[in-house]
């Protein structure tokens, strides 16, 4: 039940690995098939600007500059990769933290690759895996050393 419960989730936040941003530019690439809806939020230590193009190069956001945190949202109106721009023209370093959700869930492209459900899943196994192993650490204690459980002395005066 708990298993099915889990399984129900739709969609998983990701969040990229913190980078650095100085006088440079950066981008991060997902490949969606089209009706993806895109959730993002970026957060910064100083002024960023973003904008995300569709596989077309069509420009789909442009959030101008960023100064903290903001969040953005879109639809995929086609199957390719979409590429999110961040640049820093100034000589300061910025840090720069992207998350987003997804629907479908999309594998991403810079995380370690294992996707969060094969993740989840794995714990899931792994719990029961090790109660079903002190089930049967328990069960075997609880028999003689040969083997044979210990039964109660019969009756002697029973025997024909």
């Amino acid at each position: 039940m708990l298993l099915a419960s889990l399984m129900a989730v739709p969609a998983f936040a990701t969040t990229v690995p913190t980078f650095t941003l100085s006088a440079s530019s950066n981008q991060l690439q997902y490949v969606m098939p089209q009706g993806t809806i895109f959730n993002g939020t970026i957060a910064t230590t100083g002024s960023v600007q973003f904008w995300l193009s569709a596989p077309n190069y069509a420009e789909i956001v442009n959030l101008g500059i960023i100064d903290q945190t903001t969040s953005f949202s879109f639809v995929a109106p086609q199957n390719g990769t979409y590429t999110m721009n961040f640049e820093n023209d100034m000589s300061n370093s910025v840090q720069v933290t992207f998350s987003y959700v997804t629907n479908p869930v999309i594998p991403g492209s810079n995380n370690s690759g294992i996707s969060e459900s094969y993740l989840l899943i794995t714990i899931i196994i792994a719990v029961l895996g090790s109660f079903l192993i002190i089930f049967v650490l328990n069960r075997k204690s609880k028999t003689s050393p040969s083997g044979v459980r210990k039964m109660a002395p019969s009756n002697p005066s029973l025997h024909f």
